[in-house]
């Protein structure tokens, strides 16, 4: 016969109040390619995160595509505020001509840290209106492909165990700068930072430490 166990009664658990799911309507991958279609002059900035671990610290990383060129920002935290936060230094050190320019359109995935557009498309201090965010299916990394095969650059540096806790801005800027000398196919042999620098000029590379 089976030994008889007393069972120990646990007692009632809270249950934890799930998220609001994200309101992706009119930023859907489909509304992306119609904005694209009607604003084929706009290029498309795509954006992600690398992290080692679920504590941090966090990589949020950009990649221009017409250029291949990329830069990111080290973050302590994986939320939408620290994210959009981005967005809000990028202004302060960018004319508004060329912010528009880098960061008027961008492309991620459906991740929790950009779960709230409209920290990323709106300042919350003036208001304005500063940016379009559209979100790629879900499970559909690929449709975002510039910024993940990017990736491939920085995991040739910062493998998947490595702890990341001894990052610094200034090393992802070092790292970043060699990422974006290496030549490109894509590029007819020229590298990120000098198809960059042909679009947007040698003062935008200065501002963005690169």
């Amino acid at each position: 016969m089976r030994r008889k166990v007393k069972r120990k009664i646990s007692r009632k658990k809270k249950l934890k109040k799930r998220a609001e799911p994200a309101d992706y309507t009119g930023r859907k991958y489909e509304d992306y390619l119609e904005f694209v279609k009607n604003n084929s002059d706009m290029p498309t900035t795509e954006m992600d995160t690398v992290y080692n671990n679920q504590d941090g610290p966090f990589i949020q990383t950009f990649i221009f595509e017409n250029t291949g060129f990329m830069i990111s920002l080290l973050k302590q935290h994986k939320t939408a505020e620290e994210m959009s936060n981005s967005l809000n230094y990028f202004q302060d050190i960018l004319s508004d001509d060329m912010y528009h320019k880098l960061f008027g359109l961008l492309l991620t995935d459906r991740g929790s840290e950009f779960a709230k557009p409209q920290l990323f498309e709106i300042n919350c201090e003036t208001g304005e209106i500063r940016s379009n965010i559209f979100y790629c299916d879900a499970q559909m990394s690929s449709q975002k492909p510039h910024v993940e095969n990017n990736h491939i650059f920085v995991r040739d540096i910062l493998a998947k165990k490595k702890s990341l806790k001894d990052l610094t801005q200034d090393k992802l800027d070092l790292m970043f700068s060699h990422i974006n000398s290496v030549p490109r196919k894509s590029l007819g042999g020229k590298t990120p930072y000098e198809a960059f620098e042909f679009f947007y000029g040698k003062d935008t590379l200065d501002k963005l430490n690169i």
